[in-house]
């Protein structure tokens, strides 16, 4: 009799699940109808899939480099089941300049838990925004699947890339001042605040994140006027807005013009020919800039213009300002650090060279802001006095990359973050929270990507992407394994985090996340077998990078 109950209970599931999935789910929001499609998360639960909704016109024509505009409605029924498409952008290896994408591509996906119902508790909501270092990346479901994390309302959003998001001439009549991909995420996150409600979301709990580059534009919103009031909490993983990746410079289409052999020195004319130019040639031109900067893909300090600005003020100077309270949107933050995460770096010379990475130029590694005079006798004692921290008595070579893996990642990532969390402990009403993460499992997609990295223990940049989001690289994880159960407790932090701001908010895990205080630097370690919660992360590192900006950071 109880086999036979069993079995009846078993039966009746099946059907259920089988009926659920045979529904075609619709959402009305304010642009009209949408028809979506039924998907399974980790544990064999439904969820539901919204993709590719516009958000913005199509970014063409003579609306190429300028802000995004609204996207029009539609009547009828649209079918939101097809995968979001990726942005223009260029890909460049040992065999050449490869492009890909569309610039009609201002699309966003969302993911819901269940259709919602009349006076259901609304969601919180969790909208990432990919990394790729401003010219490459994509929001589609194969590299950011919602698989692990679909415990909660989640977006995924697109924004135009390289010099399609970050072209910028300084004449204010042209409309292109710049930070047009910035812009995109601005609009998308207007979007959300409009529409989330029709699909069960809180429109005042939205939590920002993203990786890599979409970590330092999570980063960025916080200290940009333009995103106020957008969101509540923000997660940054592996980046931060005073990153030494934000470009002052001004009219940079010009260096796009000259690769694609346009002649011309007037702004009008060149934005027209640019304009005309196919996505694949700018995508191309891009790629060829013979330059150590990317001046084409990064955002920019915006010069007076007509239309609001993104950017008009450098980060740090945003964040240092006297009148703090006013000039930064203040919220929730988490954020952190891999330990390796410069391994990227030696992959890319890997893929571009064919050789190992080899530091030969240290000056490269002044921060700019610390205003050291090119060519003088202060550039060359500090360059120095770095390469000693990194490589002791011993010269760089290609046969030992694990020196030049550190000051990348010590340079690019760990003290910009460290010096963020500081700098908003100091003045914010809301706590920061700090992790550093080293899990080293089959989930670590650099690895995937590069079997030879298996000999450097630790978590390569990107590689915690593959413990928040399911991609093309994840395999079969078994219960109980290490893989299981890293996943799993980074999707708890962070959707704790998503729900109460606090990624411990009571002793369900085991243990409490503290953030950081003034005179106490708390963080997470984030490991493959466990976490530990403890003070002053790579503590001779930031140290050594702590000094040099009490010797040379200029203050009035």
């Amino acid at each position: 009799m109880q086999t036979n109950l069993k079995l009846y209970q078993y039966l009746i599931a099946i059907i259920v699940v089988s009926s659920v999935k045979s529904q075609e789910p619709l959402i009305e929001i304010s642009q009209g109808t949408l028809r979506g499609l039924t998907l399974e998360n980790k544990d064999g639960g439904i969820f539901y899939g919204f993709k590719s909704i516009p958000y913005a016109k199509p970014p063409i024509n003579e609306l190429r480099f300028k802000a995004p505009i609204p996207a029009d409605g539609w009547k009828g029924i649209r079918n939101a089941t097809e995968e979001i498409t990726e942005c223009a952008q260029f890909s460049a290896g040992v065999s050449g300049i490869l492009t890909s994408g569309v610039e009609d591509c201002l699309y966003l996906n969302v993911f819901i838990p269940e259709i919602p119902r009349e006076n259901a508790t609304k969601k919180p909501v969790m909208v990432f925004i990919h990394g790729g270092a401003f010219y490459t990346g994509s929001a589609s479901s194969t590299v950011t699947g919602p698989e692990f994390i679909m415990t909660k309302n989640v977006i995924f959003v697109s924004i135009r890339l390289g010099v399609f998001g970050f072209i910028n001439f300084e004449d204010p009549e042209l409309e292109v001042p710049g930070n047009a991909g910035m812009k995109d995420q601005v609009l998308a996150l207007k979007w959300v605040k409009e529409n989330i409600e029709a699909f069960g979301g809180d429109p005042d709990n939205v939590l920002i994140f993203g990786n890599s580059a979409g970590s330092m534009s999570v980063h960025l919103h916080m200290l940009s006027p333009m995103s106020k009031g957008l969101f509540n909490k923000v997660i940054g993983q592996s980046g931060v807005g005073i990153a030494p990746t934000i470009i002052d410079d001004k009219n940079n289409g010009f260096a796009i013009a000259e690769q694609l052999g346009i002649q011309t020195e007037n702004l009008t004319e060149t934005l027209r020919m640019l304009r005309e130019a196919s996505a694949a040639d700018l995508s191309i031109a891009e790629a060829s800039i013979p330059t150590n900067k990317i001046v084409y893909s990064s955002p920019v300090i915006e010069s007076p213009s007509k239309e609001e600005a993104f950017l008009s003020e450098q980060p740090i100077d945003i964040l240092l300002s006297v009148f703090i309270s006013s000039n930064y949107n203040h919220a929730a933050f988490l954020t952190g650090f891999n330990d390796l995460e410069g391994l990227l770096l030696e992959m890319m010379s890997l893929l571009m060279t064919g050789e190992s990475m080899l530091i030969e130029d240290f000056t490269q590694f002044i921060p700019e802001d610390l205003k050291i005079v090119p060519g003088s006798e202060e550039e060359d004692i500090l360059s120095q006095r770095i390469k000693e921290f990194y490589y002791g008595d011993t010269e760089p070579s290609r046969d030992d990359i694990l020196p030049a893996v550190a000051l990348y990642s010590d340079f690019l990532f760990t003290f910009p973050a460290y010096r963020a969390a500081l700098e908003h402990t100091k003045t914010s009403t809301d706590p920061v929270y700090v992790y550093y993460f080293t899990a080293d499992t089959k989930l670590n997609i650099v690895k995937q990507l590069m079997d030879q990295f298996q000999q450097y223990p630790g978590a390569a940049h990107g590689d915690e992407i593959g413990y928040v989001f399911q991609t093309l690289f994840t395999p079969v994880i078994e219960e109980g394994s290490a893989e299981d159960l890293v996943m799993r407790s980074v999707i708890d932090l962070w959707t704790n985090f998503a729900i109460y701001g606090n990624p411990t908010p009571d002793n369900s895990l085991g243990f409490k996340w503290e953030s950081v205080e003034e005179d106490v630097f708390n963080y997470l370690h984030i490991g493959t077998y466990s976490n530990n919660a403890t003070v002053n992360p790579r503590p001779e590192n930031m140290a050594f990078w702590s000094q040099i900006y009490e010797d040379y950071f200029p203050r009035v």
